[in-house]
């Protein structure tokens, strides 16, 4: 496959030359038996990918319906979803972003979570880098949406925070980005660290769980791709975060049953998705070591044994 990627032409569209097949040489087992038998290995592996990739595709539209559901239903008291607004209208209040139950309420975030933001100290400045503090920024986009960010590519000295108007965050701190064409992703800071000017920070008072936070955020990702402004590099604006309300249950417990039952569910996809990718690699593997003769296999007497 490589080799044929490799002689592709044009520069719009580009393709393989129609008369490639009189310069492709295939080196393959004489015995048609051999090959029936490569070409079973193969095609088990590749019912076993397509099976955990459907598994995958399943519990992504769980995670999506489990997160619409707790997010507007949330958990009643009897440890099971709440009935739906439409099934239960007495249990529902009405509020500025919606129908939400009536043990929620709908406080700014700014209101139970203290927000900040960051900076990048002068690079004009070498004595400002290379230090020992952490600095999340851009660069470190794709730890995101994973949970914890526990380091960073780039890092500051003490000089650097000092002479900047970044400042350090502690750890449980939740962070978004707002701006770039990774706008936002969020995470959760597992150490102390600073950040860049192209985040946004949340560090949660006891009113409001930070795994809660990070999920809810993680669920309107979608509005804040809408809200962004500017062609070049989408933004969004301070403003609009001053004004960015959660909808969240009073009693932080159910904040916790909310989060942690999204936590288990993202764990079965990743676990499939830590599976799918190693399925691809010992695929790969089994292709390069069977089609050219590394690993030796036994036809089955019962098939032809010549082409």
């Amino acid at each position: 496959f490589e080799w044929i990627q490799n002689r592709r032409t044009g520069t719009g569209v580009p393709h393989v030359p129609k008369d490639i097949g009189r310069i492709l040489k295939l080196k393959y087992p004489v015995s048609a038996g051999l090959q029936l038998k490569i070409a079973g290995i193969l095609q088990t592996i590749d019912q076993v990918i397509e099976k955990t990739e459907a598994l995958i595709e399943k519990y992504q539209q769980i995670k999506a319906g489990l997160m619409h559901d707790l997010f507007t239903r949330g958990i009643g008291a009897d440890g099971k979803l709440r009935p739906p607004h439409e099934q239960a209208p007495e249990l529902y209040q009405e509020t500025p972003i919606g129908w939400i139950p009536k043990e929620w309420h709908s406080p700014l975030i700014d209101d139970v979570a203290r927000r900040a933001s960051g900076h990048t100290p002068s690079q004009s400045h070498p004595e400002y880098w290379d230090g020992a503090i952490k600095w999340l920024s851009l660069a470190d986009s794709w730890r995101m949406d994973n949970f914890c960010v526990e380091d960073s590519e780039n890092r500051i000295s003490e000089a650097g925070l000092a002479n900047s108007s970044a400042v350090m965050l502690p750890a449980g701190t939740v962070v978004i980005t707002r701006d770039g064409s990774r706008l936002g992703k969020s995470a959760i800071l597992g150490v102390e660290m600073a950040v860049s000017q192209h985040f946004i920070t949340w560090t949660c008072s006891t009113e409001l769980d930070n795994l809660f936070l990070y999920w809810n955020l993680q669920h309107r990702k979608r509005e804040f791709e809408n809200v962004a402004t500017g062609s070049t590099i989408p933004t969004i604006g301070l403003s609009f975060f001053k004004r960015l309300r959660i909808a969240c249950p009073r009693d932080v417990r159910e904040q916790k049953q909310i989060a942690n039952a999204l936590t288990s569910c993202h764990s079965d996809l990743t676990s499939g998705e830590k599976e799918l990718g190693k399925l691809r690699s010992v695929k790969t593997g089994l292709m390069h070591d069977l089609l050219t003769g590394k690993v030796s296999v036994k036809a089955d007497p019962s098939e032809a044994t010549h082409v």
